[in-house]
């Protein structure tokens, strides 16, 4: 697909970013500085209102190289995704093992990376969603996984599979939707009514 395919395919969907801004999931826009440039509702709920400060301040110390390598490796330009754990600390100062998964942005809002978190949320297991005929009952169980926020441990759990099992769904749904992020696949299942 050429990049004005993509582009007029992206307008098709509508209010891509209110979409993004519902997701249940945590989802970051940071600029090439390392500020947090946007946050949706999610991830105010989880860090703060933190627009205008720079990521070390919702990322643990322990977790800080990690995120800044992930993050540099997209405003190089040599990865265009990457899934990696790191601990994140919440507003009220607790801190939360999750999974980032991040790309990398181009436009004019200064974005130079978009992270989403995942970490999944005690309770109720996920409420069966509508199938989209070109996934596999596995792929579906696994967007609904991720629709929750849920890492990849915690799918491997409660699938009772390995993790690496997991990763192998979570590739063939990524192939299967035509995305490259578990957050693109997230998005987009949302904007076609699935999650």
């Amino acid at each position: 697909m050429s990049s004005s395919d993509r582009t007029s395919t992206l307008r098709d969907f509508g209010d891509v970013l209110g979409a993004i801004d519902r997701l249940p999931l945590p989802v970051f826009a940071i600029r090439s500085d390392g500020v947090i440039r946007w946050l949706n509702m999610a991830a105010e709920r989880e860090v703060g209102a933190k627009v205008g400060a720079h990521f070390t301040q919702v990322v643990a110390p322990e977790s800080q190289a990690a995120v800044r390598d992930a993050f540099a490796s997209k405003i190089v330009g040599s990865r265009q995704a990457t899934d990696y754990e790191a601990v994140l600390v919440r507003k009220d100062g607790t801190r939360a093992n999750v999974e980032i998964c991040s790309v990398p942005v181009d436009g004019d809002a200064g974005i130079a990376g978009v992270f989403g978190v995942a970490g999944i949320e005690d309770g109720d297991p996920p409420v069966p969603m509508p199938r989209d005929p070109q996934l596999t009952p596995r792929q579906a169980e696994v967007l609904m996984y991720l629709a929750r926020g849920a890492k990849t441990d915690d799918m491997a759990r409660a699938m009772g599979v390995s993790k690496e099992t997991v990763r192998n769904h979570i590739r063939g749904l990524l192939r299967s939707l035509g995305v490259h992020s578990r957050l693109e696949a997230v998005t987009t299942a949302r904007m076609r009514g699935l999650v």
